[in-house]
C-alpha cells in the first residue's frame, strides 16, 4: 500500500471515529448510557454496526475512549490559560468554566451521568480521582502563589463549587445565576486583596 493511500485511509478511519464518538456522546448526555444502543449510535453516526466493532470492542470501551479524549481536550486547554500572573491564571480558569458550561451543557450533564453511575465505570472511578487530584493541586499552587489563605482547602473547596455550580445549572438551566456566581468567584479569588 502506498503511503498516500495508508494516508488516506487513516484519515477516513478518524473522521468515522469522530462521526461515531460525536453520535454517541449527543445520544449518551442525552438520553443515559443504559438507554442508549450501539445501533442507535451506528444509525446517528451514518455507519455500520459491524464498522463500530471495527474501532471499538463494546459500548462502555467507547464510553471510556469519548471520556478520556473529552479529559485530555481539557488538559490541553490548560495549558492555554497559563499567565506569569496566578491571579490572571486563575482567572482564565473560572471564565472558561463558566464559558464551557454555557456552551457545553451536554459535555457537563455526561461528566454529572457517569459521576453517579461510578460503580458501574471502574475507568470512571480511576480516572476521575486521578484528574482530580492533578486539578486540585493545580488550583493549590495558583493559591499559594497569591497567599490565599489555606490553599489545600480553597483548592478542593473550588473545585467542589465548579461541581456543584455546574450540576444546579444543568437542573435549574436559564434560571440559574450563572454570571452571578462567574462573578462572585472571580471577585473571592482573583480580586480579593490578601495579606502576605
Amino acid at each position: 500500500m502506498s503511503p498516500r493511500v495508508a494516508s488516506k485511509n487513516e484519515e477516513i478511519r478518524q473522521e468515522s471515529m469522530k462521526k461515531i464518538m460525536d453520535a454517541a456522546f449527543s445520544l449518551i448526555a442525552s438520553q443515559g448510557y443504559d438507554a442508549t444502543s450501539i445501533a442507535q449510535i451506528a444509525r446517528e453516526a451514518g455507519v455500520s454496526k459491524g464498522l463500530m466493532y471495527n474501532y471499538f470492542d463494546s459500548k462502555e470501551d467507547l464510553l471510556e475512549k469519548l471520556v478520556k479524549g473529552a479529559m485530555n481536550e481539557g488538559d490541553k486547554v490548560i495549558g492555554e490559560l497559563l499567565s506569569d500572573d496566578p491571579k490572571v491564571t486563575l482567572q482564565n480558569i473560572i471564565k472558561w468554566f463558566f464559558k464551557q458550561l454555557r456552551e457545553r451543557p451536554e459535555y457537563w450533564r455526561l461528566m454529572t451521568v457517569l459521576t453517579f453511575r461510578i460503580d458501574k465505570f471502574a475507568f470512571v472511578h480511576d480516572m476521575a480521582t486521578h484528574k482530580m487530584k492533578g486539578y486540585t493541586s493545580f488550583l493549590k499552587e495558583l493559591l499559594e502563589k497569591i497567599n490565599f489563605p489555606n490553599p489545600a482547602g480553597e483548592a478542593k473547596l473550588m473545585a467542589a463549587l465548579f461541581d456543584g455550580i455546574a450540576i444546579q445549572y444543568l437542573v435549574i438551566k436559564e434560571d440559574y445565576p450563572l454570571a452571578e456566581m462567574e462573578n462572585f468567584l472571580i471577585k473571592k479569588y482573583c480580586k480579593k486583596k490578601l495579606i502576605a
